[in-house]
């Protein structure tokens, strides 16, 4: 499966020992926010999804929210994202 942040982390020419986070969030104007390097869903509803990180927790609060993509290590939702927030 394509992974667009491997992609970029492959081609990039960095110093030896930098190391990069364990996952990515890019959040769209609180409307579609997709994350790579989940590893597990913890809460599904319309308002308030969560799920695993390596090291915590991540907690998205919105409203009319939906997973519209979930995948090995990728996920998907779209909505009305108000509020995300790790632990």
């Amino acid at each position: 499966m394509f992974n667009f942040f491997n992609e970029i982390k492959e081609n990039l020419k960095n110093p030896k020992g930098l190391e990069f986070n364990s996952f990515n969030i890019i959040n769209l104007s609180g409307h579609l926010l997709y994350v790579e390097g989940h590893i597990g869903l913890v809460t599904l509803s319309k308002e308030l999804i969560s799920f695993k990180i390596k090291g915590g927790v991540i907690i998205v609060e919105g409203s009319d929210m939906i997973l519209s993509e979930l995948s090995e290590n990728t996920i998907k939702i779209c909505g009305n994202i108000k509020k995300v927030e790790q632990i």
